[in-house]
């Protein structure tokens, strides 16, 4: 991506989220945002929006079906990425915003590696550890298992990682014995 291409791009997500936090709607902005993003990647959406053979008439009105369940912060804002023919760029500012917002109010998600699903218990455990040792305030739970951890946990917030899992100190042993 070019500079001149990041400039845009920057410019769009600190307009938006100074909205959101001059009205006081950070969460409501960045749960809108996560909702449209969930869209984007289950859906070839950032493809379309990009194709130079589809008309700006027809991206405008796949983006505009986002509008009828925004709020009006939200939604004027995608009237005006529409007005600017920004179209190509919505995937990129929106995944911009998000990180903003993530930044401003300290809330980031916190994803969780296991070997097994946790307990609630577990999970509310791992938020006073993320809080504790990685400066996490608060945060979206995000559960990822993966068997080939063998046990123990890795938690990833706000790209720090603590990683308690067996696989580590079984790597660890190894080096240990060379």
């Amino acid at each position: 991506m070019n500079k001149k291409t990041q400039t845009v791009l920057e410019r769009y997500a600190k307009s938006l989220v100074e909205v959101a936090v001059e009205q006081q709607q950070t969460e409501i902005m960045a749960e809108e945002i996560r909702t449209v993003l969930t869209v984007f990647a289950e859906t070839d959406l950032a493809a379309v929006l990009k194709h130079d053979g589809i008309s700006q008439s027809d991206k405008a009105d796949l983006i505009r079906t986002f509008q009828k369940s925004a709020s009006v912060y939200f939604s004027n804002f995608l009237e005006i990425v529409i007005q600017n023919e920004r179209e190509a760029y919505l995937y990129e500012i929106l995944q911009l915003v998000l990180e903003k917002l993530s930044d401003v109010t300290n809330t980031y998600d916190i994803v969780v590696t296991s070997a097994v699903a946790l307990t609630q218990a577990q999970k509310e455990r791992v938020l006073k550890i993320a809080a504790d040792k990685l400066a996490v305030s608060k945060g979206r739970l995000v559960e990822k298992i993966d068997p080939s951890i063998i046990g123990g946990l890795i938690i990833d917030a706000d790209n720090q990682v603590v990683d308690m899992s067996i696989r580590r100190q079984l790597r660890e042993f190894k080096m240990n014995l060379k």
